[in-house]
């Protein structure tokens, strides 16, 4: 049996209404006289002034606390030498032993007087009266109370008598009005921050430290919040797995002490996300830590309900007496969201959905809601629901009270979608243990609630949070989880894809789709964003296209800590294996080593191959020369006179021996490099063949020209038949680039104004089309089921009809010459200036450069030998090609 401890004051910000603000307390004599009985009783203690409610808080620890609401008072207010009114209604909260529903004397006719021991009662009286006013006049009272105590509040200044040390110096000049967030309630100060220490003081004297002070030194990492729909939150987290929220009074003061902090504490940048899944997909944490840093990229908090950490729910067995981890059927289908794992159910959905007026949506309810948070914590913090729920639990039989029942209402109630809580796969099981005792109440069964049941296979719940969590750490989870990071963090979230995936939700619950701050009515705002936080929110979406797998992991690899462990393990102590972490630390140039071969062609090299088995690099250049250059030695071992005029494109056809090159001779050559002969010249065009595609197991070569014809011909392992030559289409603009998907079903072609059309290679019929905004298409990637277009200063990536990722480059920097995708999760993108820029599709952001940034630095001249033409990725290496003729080889 738990038993609790009494604090000099039992007032707790719980014990206020949802939203409602605290403005004053005073020290008093409360008298209350029964009218109907002409009994009366008379006590000292503290006078809570709340916007919707009085609060006296008895000295004496026995009695109750009691909350008069405003709309309950009868009478007009009265002042003498005491501020007295009649209420119908009073509110009784038990402070002895554990937290219990609130009790409710109604129909009562109470007398209260209330006698100011030090403060001036003329004032008093005239705040309560307004307070009252407010109250029983206006519907948005906590916007008229706000304006009311503003001014007030303004005046307030920071107490420098809590700066610990005269040697501290003000980070920022000024002080700052915040708000710090605590699960479901919010404390009003004032923040002043020194190199040393952020304070945080109090308006009022709700807690029982009079300033809370943070060492800047204790910081680990430093979180940008979006709270109340606004960009104004900034969530601390310290080395000891604490968390500190503050909300600000906009934007720029956030980013202000966030800036104020940069170099002192580590920023949660989004480079270390990508590090983070590195170390996932590697083995090197658990699938836990890594939800967890999802979590917090995306938004996440524990210290606001409304956008609690989310957690899949991933066990479906509750039926067997052991689980069996092995059995594939233990698992829930994590390709799916929870609405679509009952087939029936969704049908419902769908039809629903086809009948509704835009915007569309297929689930009312969400996967995680301040309502399914307080649910489950129940048992191990009361508090919220008391305070949610007015003073009460809600009925016995809508409780948390059953694994088993709750996983099934979760199947099969289409007003119940809940995933789970990061609490299911912890160490503490308080919320599943009623060790308080709470009377939660009597069920029709006439059963009472108590712990939890938990399923057959689990003994205590200890052993269910175990199982649970052996559950998340293992293979089939592991090898499927990133499905289930595409729908809830990633590119299934919204748009085509979501509705592919059966993963709607209400408009209102994505990020960005209302920006608060632009709504005048404060009726209008205050109900969106009570809509948006009873509701729930969708996480930020932190990465555009599909999450790579977990790489397979080594036999007898384990990587399950308990989640103690995990608190104790700082991010700088995890065992980092560098490699395939080369782009997430180009600020440590060292680790490359750059090789050049200058002058391979005399000028501006403009198509290479790498020959991987043979360690061997073919390039064209405009010179009308072949060159083989072997990649270990740096030297050209062989070089070939093909043409007069410039060559502009190579591909194999046969490996490592037979070429086909198209030249601005409106000729294609056929070259064999072993014997250093042409096998066969290609005059079919009426101008410079600009790209050309092998399709290897169809043996059709795809020609694209700045004749603006799209040809394909028949081949076979050493020359071109030209008597099979077709026209696949006559274009409207000079074809610039041609690509194809690896399982040769679709090819897309670009051109010089910037349209790019999609074929399918079986009917030869156009799929889609799109465009770059006007710009010249400079290369194309098929991407998994994606296509990336290329324009001379903008990379897009299209799935079907939708964009889904969009950077740019910065016209100092130069044209764009080449992009790769490397390891299916970063762009590499050189340009005529010599820029290398490093992007993340996953997170569709930059992660750094290579050689100059010409965008900081306009006025350095370029390098010739860094004139980049074009790229290849090699074993731990990248090759860069050059406008002089020179090869670069940046080994790392």
């Amino acid at each position: 049996m738990i038993t609790f401890s009494q604090s000099k004051s039992r007032f707790s910000l719980y014990y206020l209404e949802e939203s409602e603000k605290y403005l004053q307390d005073l020290s008093a004599k409360v008298r209350q006289i029964n009218m109907m009985k002409g009994d009366e009783r008379l006590e000292r203690g503290k006078v809570h002034i709340c916007s919707r409610t009085l609060i006296f808080e008895p000295e004496r620890q026995e009695l109750p606390i009691q909350k008069l609401f405003y709309k309950m008072i009868t009478t007009p207010l009265k002042q003498s030498n005491c501020i007295s009114f009649r209420i119908k209604r009073i509110i009784e909260i038990h402070t002895q032993g554990p937290p219990s529903p609130y009790v409710y004397l109604d129909d009562i006719d109470m007398e209260i007087q209330i006698e100011p021991l030090f403060d001036n009662i003329k004032i008093v009286f005239e705040l309560i009266e307004r307070i009252l006013q407010i109250n029983q006049q206006k519907h948005d009272v906590e916007g008229e109370v706000e304006k009311l105590d503003s001014e007030k509040l303004q005046k307030v200044r920071f107490n420098m008598s809590f700066v610990e040390s005269v040697s501290e110096k003000p980070l920022i000049q000024k002080e700052m009005l915040v708000r710090r967030i605590m699960p479901l309630i919010q404390t009003k100060g004032i923040l002043y921050i020194t190199n040393k220490i952020i304070y945080f003081q109090p308006f009022f004297k709700v807690t029982l430290k009079p300033c809370k002070k943070i060492p800047i030194e204790e910081i680990k990492i430093l979180y940008k919040r979006r709270f109340e729909l606004m960009d104004i939150g900034l969530e601390i987290i310290l080395n000891s797995g604490k968390t500190i929220y503050f909300a600000f009074e906009n934007q720029e003061r956030m980013e202000e002490v966030y800036k104020a902090l940069i170099g002192k504490v580590t920023i949660e940048a989004e480079t270390s996300l990508e590090k983070m899944q590195y170390l996932w997909q590697s083995g090197q944490i658990s699938n836990f830590e890594y939800l967890m840093r999802l979590n917090q990229a995306g938004n996440r908090s524990t210290s606001d309900l409304t956008q609690y950490p989310v957690f899949p729910l991933i066990i479906v067995d509750y039926e067997s007496s052991e689980l069996d981890l092995n059995n594939p059927a233990t698992f829930r289908d994590l390709k799916k969201p929870i609405g679509a794992l009952n087939e029936k159910r969704l049908k419902e959905f769908w039809n629903r959905y086809q009948e509704m007026p835009a915007p569309k949506f297929l689930y009312g309810t969400h996967y995680s809601t301040p309502g399914y948070v307080i649910g489950y914590l129940v048992r191990q913090k009361p508090q919220y629901m008391l305070k949610l729920q007015s003073g009460k639990f809600d009925k016995p039989d809508r409780l948390f009270k059953s694994i088993k029942g709750d996983f099934k209402n979760i199947i099969n109630n289409p007003t119940s979608l809940k995933e789970l809580i990061p609490e299911f796969f912890m160490d503490d099981d308080s919320f599943l243990v009623n060790k308080f005792n709470l009377d939660l109440g009597i069920r029709q069964n006439q059963k009472k609630v108590g712990d939890v049941k938990l399923p057959k296979w689990a003994s205590n719940a200890k052993e269910y949070l175990r199982l649970n969590r052996m559950a998340l750490e293992s293979e089939y989870v592991s090898n499927q989880l990133h499905h289930w990071i595409d729908l809830i963090f990633g590119y299934k979230q919204r748009g085509p894809n979501a509705v592919e995936a059966a993963n709607i939700f209400h408009y209102l619950t994505y990020e960005g789709t209302v920006q608060i701050s632009s709504l005048t009515d404060p009726i209008e705002r205050q109900a969106i964003a009570c809509q948006i936080n009873e509701f729930g929110q969708c996480p930020k979406q932190l990465f555009k296209i599909e999450h790579p797998p977990k790489y397979a992991l080594r036999s007898g690899q384990m990587i399950y800590k308990s989640v103690e462990q995990i608190k104790q393990q700082n991010e700088e102590e995890i065992p980092i294996n560098v490699e395939g972490l080369i782009w997430e630390n180009l600020d440590k140039k060292d680790q490359f080593t750059n090789k050049v071969i200058s002058k391979a062609h005399k000028t501006n090299i403009t198509d290479m191959v790498v020959l991987e088995k043979k360690n061997l690099l073919v390039t064209i250049g405009q010179d009308g020369f072949l060159k083989v250059i072997d990649l270990k030695e740096f030297t050209v071992l062989k070089s070939f006179k093909v043409d007069e005029f410039c060559l502009s494109v190579i591909v194999v056809l046969k490996q490592d021996e037979i070429f086909a090159i198209g030249s601005w001779g409106s000729q294609i050559h056929v070259f064999n490099i072993n014997y250093g002969s042409k096998v066969q010249v290609v005059q079919r065009f009426n101008n410079s063949v600009s790209s050309l595609v092998y399709l290897q197991k169809k043996k059709i070569l795809i020609t694209g020209s700045w004749d603006c014809s799209l040809k394909k011909f028949e081949c076979s392992e050493n020359q071109i038949k030209q008597d099979t030559e077709e026209m696949i289409d006559d274009w409207e603009a000079q074809i610039t680039h041609i690509a194809a998907t690896d399982d040769e079903s679709m090819i897309a072609v670009g051109d010089v104004d910037g349209k790019v059309i999609t074929i399918s290679t079986s009917n030869w019929t156009q799929q889609n089309q799109f465009e770059i905004n006007g710009e010249k298409i400079v290369k194309l990637l098929f991407f998994k089921t994606s296509l990336l277009v290329v324009g001379d200063t903008q990379i897009k990536m299209f799935n079907n009809t939708s964009q889904l990722l969009d950077f740019k480059i910065d016209k100092n920097n130069g044209i764009i010459t080449d992009v790769l995708i490397d390891r299916e999760k970063y762009l590499v993108v050189s340009t005529k200036k010599g820029y290398v820029a490093i992007f993340s599709m996953l997170l569709e952001s930059k992660l750094g450069h290579l050689f100059t940034d010409y965008q900081t630095q306009p006025d350095l001249m370029v390098n010739q030998d860094q004139q980049f033409t074009k790229m290849s990725l090699q074993d731990k290496a990248l090759v860069l090609a050059s406008q002089n003729g020179s090869v670069n080889i940046l080994q790392y």
